[in-house]
């Protein structure tokens, strides 16, 4: 399936799923809402992802979390309701689900908004994105800092 773009000629954005939940968006809410049941049980018989062996190199090193350190704790925490208790953990694992809902219900729009994202960041002068960057940067280093 190709899609026709100025001269140029590209793969339809959802070409990459199967058939079915390309053309009936009623089958990609199903494949949502299975993936999210499924996702709920697993997270109700584990008991365990709140312990285990550390895995991120920061914090073995030096002993302190890193920015994203708890994204995954604070995932099984809000597929357990426990939505303080993710916050708790990271705040940044609701922010990270809510973008994987929305590319699994819209991966076309998921895709459009990723365009315009970059087109805007491509149209910024140069030292305007370095001084974006740095100030991420600073702001997820600065709450790691805070939850020291």
């Amino acid at each position: 399936m190709k899609q026709r773009v100025g001269s140029q000629e590209r793969a339809h954005p959802l070409s990459y799923w199967p058939k079915l939940f390309r053309e009936i968006p009623v089958a990609r809410y199903a494949l949502v809402l299975f993936v999210t049941a499924l996702t709920w049980v697993g997270a109700r018989r584990t008991e365990g992802y709140t312990s285990g062996p550390i895995l991120c190199p920061f914090r073995l090193i030096t002993g302190h979390q890193c920015p994203f350190c708890g994204t995954t704790r604070s995932f099984g925490a809000l597929v357990q309701g426990d939505i303080s208790g993710s916050i708790a953990y990271n705040p940044s694992g609701i922010l990270l689900s809510l973008v994987i809902l929305f590319w699994m219900i819209s991966p076309a729009k998921f895709r459009a908004v990723r365009v315009r994202i970059a087109q805007f960041w491509w149209r910024i002068s140069e030292p305007t994105r370095w001084m974006l960057l740095a100030l991420m940067i600073a702001l997820v280093w600065g709450y790691a800092l805070a939850r020291w």
